[in-house]
């Protein structure tokens, strides 16, 4: 299993200074490097799903854009208590976004899931986060992001798998005016260069 490393450079660092340069009054965006990412394949129906949950503390999410736990990020990035999200990306995959020591939170999962079916997997070195806030953060959606199946409504504590050019990403809504954004690390440059241009033609 891979353990995230704080000391690794992001692929996100190549674009610190395009990030200051688009960031006013309207929109910012920046880097968040300090959390880490379990992606979990449980049939959610499984005793092992269960034991999964009570590591955790917070259920899985049962449908599309269910974010179980702190579901619009205000521990996990304001305050001091231990815990975690849980996004539904699709039936029986989950991401789990936290702080918690990824090494003991990853051991207690593995030994939760145990012999049954299934995967857990750190996958914090493989994704990089990104924060997009301000009054213009919604247009820099609308301009950018592809929903395979559009929401009716997209509300703060909600998180839908979507596309930015080719990369696809998490986009999880925390408040009216910011997003949470998690593509794979592989993806980030070529997401980032859409993302900038989409902040530059709203701002």
């Amino acid at each position: 299993m891979d353990h995230h490393d704080s000391n690794l450079p992001s692929i996100a660092e190549e674009f610190v200074e395009a990030m200051d340069e688009v960031t006013d009054t309207r929109v910012q965006l920046q880097e968040i490097s300090d959390l880490f990412l379990f992606r979990i394949e449980i049939d959610s129906t499984t005793p092992a799903a269960r034991r999964i949950e009570k590591v955790l503390g917070a259920s899985l999410p049962t449908t599309r854009g269910q974010v179980t736990g702190d579901a619009t990020a205000l521990h996990l990035l304001y305050g001091t208590r231990q815990v975690v999200a849980c996004l539904y990306v699709e039936e029986g995959v989950y991401l789990v976004v936290t702080r918690v020591d990824a090494v003991k939170l990853g051991r207690a999962l593995t030994a939760a899931l145990g012999r049954d079916e299934g995967l857990v997997l750190d996958v914090s070195v493989n994704r990089t986060v990104l924060n997009l806030s301000g009054v213009a953060a919604a247009d820099v959606i609308d301009e950018v992001v592809h929903f395979d199946f559009p929401p009716d409504f997209f509300d703060p504590g909600k998180a839908l798998s979507c596309t930015v050019a080719e990369a696809r990403i998490m986009l999880w809504r925390i408040d009216e005016l910011e997003y949470l954004m998690v593509p794979r690390a592989s993806d980030t440059a070529p997401f980032l260069v859409n993302i900038l241009d989409a902040c530059e033609k709203v701002k």
